[in-house]
């Protein structure tokens, strides 16, 4: 880490892709307007021992910033059990020389990251999953987290054609996480969005706009097959598959026209990303799903 003597924003950046992206857009947001440094805690994923998930922003055009490591003295599992210790000491504030917002509720609304100044550290501890969070900062978050073009001519030449056609990205989330050694973890409850969710969303989009071709993302994006109206072509991109693949679904994503997303953070940033003036979203009402972000303030939200 470098110098931080200065007031600074210290951002704990947690999860996978999706979650990231959050955690920066928040921290972001407050270091423009106290005009505080900003700096990513990572010390999260050296003891991720459950999924194993990688720090994967900085494959992103980030804007200045620093960054906290330090080294694991503790066996992994220990270590994580640590760092759970570590939040609950900062919500009690007694970590000396430092400030702290942790997230309690990630479904309930913290006012206070839209008014707090910042004199010395402070510690923003959560996943701040709500646009509402970095709206004001909303321009310069969008061009510091769309990703570089990928290397992969596959992909490139896939992301020309989606900018340049009616297209529509799609995507499914069908578990809840896949573990380290490989296995799947299943959606506990009623978590994951049917087919009819698609259907009504596809539906929606055409009374609404031409559809020339539809772009399937997620965890099982041959499972969406079945909600495809037969007219329509369609491509499944399943191929992104290795490490860090994440990043360039997530480019890909930014590429389409219309989206309809899922409860999945990857799939909302997808979206939100996304800079066409026309861009349409549908969007899940949470009823009861186990996993879901708010909308953004223009997305059309529908029963599933």
């Amino acid at each position: 880490m470098t110098a931080t003597a200065q007031a600074c924003v210290i951002t704990k950046v947690v999860g996978g892709l999706g979650n990231q992206l959050f955690c920066y857009a928040a921290g972001r947001a407050v270091s423009c307007r106290t005009g505080a440094g900003l700096v990513l805690d990572l010390d999260f994923f050296r003891s991720d021992v459950r999924y194993e998930r990688q720090y994967r922003l900085d494959c992103l055009p980030l804007g200045p910033h620093d960054v906290l490591t330090t080294k694991r003295l503790l066996p992994r599992s220990l270590d994580l059990r640590w760092w759970r210790l570590r939040r609950i000491l900062l919500e009690r504030g007694l970590v000396p020389g430092t400030t702290a917002i942790v997230e309690k509720d990630a479904k309930t609304f913290h006012d206070e990251l839209l008014t707090c100044s910042v004199s010395g550290k402070l510690v923003l501890d959560g996943y701040w999953q709500d646009e509402r969070y970095f709206q004001s900062a909303g321009d310069r978050v969008r061009a510091e987290l769309v990703p570089r073009a990928p290397e992969s001519e596959r992909n490139r030449s896939l992301g020309e054609t989606m900018s340049r056609c009616g297209s529509v990205a799609i995507h499914c989330r069908r578990h809840h996480h896949r573990l380290a050694d490989g296995t799947v973890q299943p959606a506990r409850g009623r978590a994951g969005l049917d087919v009819q969710y698609y259907r009504r969303a596809i539906g929606r989009l055409a009374d609404a706009t031409p559809i020339d071709h539809i772009f399937l993302f997620g965890d099982e994006p041959e499972w969406l097959l079945q909600a495809l109206p037969s007219t329509i072509p369609h491509t499944v991109v399943d191929w992104n598959s290795a490490p860090g693949g994440e990043v360039d679904d997530l480019w890909l994503m930014t590429r389409s026209r219309h989206f309809v997303v899922s409860n999945s953070t990857l799939s909302w940033w997808g979206a939100w990303l996304a800079s066409g003036h026309d861009k349409r979203v549908i969007a899940p009402r949470p009823q009861d799903l186990e996993y879901w972000v708010p909308s953004a303030r223009t997305w059309e939200e529908i029963d599933w």
